[in-house]
């Protein structure tokens, strides 16, 4: 009989790491995060360099607000990272949503036409 065993490894990830994997999920620069959140560089850039270790809550707070960030996840990299615009519903899709609003609105116009047309084909398909 062969006996596997299973560790669960837990790596404990900064700030500064969780805000680096942002950059990339949303596909934006520290620049671009800094205009869409208030806050100046030089603060984004004092919490990238660790030398800013615990941030403002109203830091949490807008990040979570404009990107849809679980908080949580932020502050300590516990729970889903995204959660649903408009509510506190942590989902899957709640990525495809924050990505979405960073896209320019005449993108944004596109993906709802091609939604709707999606949506129209579905339902005479129904029929």
């Amino acid at each position: 009989m062969r006996v596997c065993f299973y560790y669960i490894i837990t790596v404990k990830s900064t700030l500064a790491q969780r805000l680096e994997r942002l950059f990339t999920d949303l596909g934006v620069n520290q620049m671009d995060f800094a205009r869409k959140t208030g806050f100046g560089q030089s603060y984004i850039s004092q919490i990238l360099s660790s030398n800013k270790s615990s941030p403002s809550e109203r830091f949490y707070k807008t990040v979570g607000r404009e990107f849809n960030i679980n908080s949580e996840w932020l502050k300590t990299g516990k729970g889903k990272i995204y959660t649903m615009p408009g509510s506190n519903e942590e989902d899957e899709t709640a990525e495809v949503f924050a990505k979405f609003r960073l896209l320019p609105k005449s993108e944004q116009r596109l993906i709802e036409d091609m939604i709707n047309a999606l949506l129209v084909k579905s339902m005479s398909d129904e029929e």
